[in-house]
């Protein structure tokens, strides 16, 4: 975090002296909201056991946060704007699925009751919510209307992965009978390497978004931005992991020079 600030304040520090003018800079916040889908494939933890497919499914819209500095770099007939930020992204999914018995008690740690045979269809629930934090560098270029209030903009995001969590609720119905699993949380940047669960969901320490959005300056200190990104590079180092992950956010940025 430390390097990228003092990389955009060298940026922004040289490109003021060549511009006093054209430049502004300042503080920003804002809130995240990120939803997305997640196609897991099958995943073996053993050579006799193997995990099936998962479709995870959105759960909801997780809510987090963004806080950094920005600033911007005017010319004639658009703009050039550099940012660096801490973020809070959190998802919500959830999956249903079918597998053995013996896997069921397998997985949850339990013995299995003698009574209940080993391929006997289990329908298994999950929820999990996971959390990715980075430290980002959106490069943004834009375009200003209505006598400067109002802007447009589009650009690459650079992501830099700071932590990567994963919390899973699972239950299971086997017939009458339900079977609670204990709750997981799982390392998803520096994954357990004994589990291939985990080893299957690492993610990547750095990876790149496509974001646009519009802005309305008011009063010419406060910008209001609303925008909407979509991780391209991809999260996972696995690269047969699927799905669609959207990150909207709004945000409220002062200007300080």
């Amino acid at each position: 975090m430390k390097n990228v600030t003092l990389a955009v304040l060298a940026l922004l520090a040289g490109s003021a002296a060549m511009a006093q003018s054209t430049i502004e800079g300042g503080i920003k916040g804002a809130g995240t909201f990120t939803n997305g889908h997640t196609t897991i494939p099958p995943v073996a933890i053993s050579t006799i056991a193997t995990v099936p497919q998962i479709e995870n499914k959105g759960n909801g819209t997780g809510t987090g946060y963004s806080f950094g500095l920005w600033g911007r770099k005017n010319f004639n007939s658009f703009y050039v704007q550099v940012e660096a930020t801490y973020n809070n992204y959190k998802l919500y999914q959830k999956a249903d699925l079918t597998i053995p018995a013996g896997l069921a008690f397998a997985l949850a740690g339990t013995s299995q009751p003698s009574g209940i045979p080993a391929n006997t269809p289990t329908g298994i629930a999950i929820t999990s919510e996971s959390i990715l934090e980075s430290v980002n560098v959106p490069i943004l270029f834009g375009k200003r209307f209505v006598n400067d209030r109002v802007r447009v903009f589009v650009g690459p995001n650079l992501l830099f992965t700071t932590k990567a969590q994963a919390t899973r609720n699972t239950t299971a119905t086997i017939g009458n009978t339900s079977l609670a699993f204990p709750q997981t949380t799982s390392d998803l940047k520096n994954p357990n390497r004994q589990d291939p669960t985990q080893v299957a969901l690492e993610v990547k320490p750095f990876t790149y978004a496509a974001e646009i959005g519009v802005g309305y300056t008011l009063a010419r200190i406060l910008d209001i931005d609303a925008r909407y990104a979509v991780p391209v590079g991809g999260i996972y180092k696995n690269k047969d992991i699927k799905g669609y992950l959207g990150i909207a956010s709004l945000s409220l940025g002062l200007k300080l020079f």
